[in-house]
């Protein structure tokens, strides 16, 4: 069953609001015949009552914020960045990603080396949007720059 992000926010606030209530409730009646004084009791209560509704506000922060991959064409999950520098690389990366103004040059790797093939997400799609903008479907073994080159010096 999919819920989206109000309905997420809605149990959050449901499970907070109704552990706050049963732990001040059930707090309150256990210790009705110990704590004569109401005063005391019912403060005690709240105090436990409190301390598991923030338990129960961290879980719903986590839920309520945890959108997961999105699906994207053919049910598969999207590998998404965005931004004036983004990158998203659906597979493995072996090599060098530059999107600054200075370019890094790679590492030299041994010879005959290569990277074995992801066997993660297939068909993933990636998207990656802003002015630097690097999208790869796939696997990287190689450096990626959209920023200067040897050649050019940093602005």
């Amino acid at each position: 069953m999919a819920v989206d992000r109000f309905g997420r926010w809605l149990v959050a606030v449901t499970v907070t609001a109704v552990a706050f209530a049963a732990g001040t409730g059930l707090c309150g009646a256990l210790l009705l015949p110990v704590v004569q004084d109401p005063a005391v009791r019912w403060t005690v209560a709240c105090g436990a009552g409190a301390a598991l509704a923030a338990l129960a506000a961290m879980w719903g922060y986590g839920y309520a914020g945890s959108a997961g991959a999105t699906p994207g064409p053919g049910g598969q999950p999207t590998v998404q960045a965005s931004g004036a520098r983004a990158v998203a690389i659906h597979g493995s990366n072996a090599g060098a990603v530059t999107t600054g103004d200075v370019h890094v040059p790679p590492a030299p790797g041994p010879p005959g080396h290569s990277t074995p093939a992801s066997q993660g997400m297939p068909g993933a799609a990636p998207i990656a949007s802003g002015e630097r903008a690097i999208a790869i479907g796939g696997d990287n073994d190689g450096p990626l720059s959209t920023g200067d080159t040897r050649n050019e010096t940093p602005r």
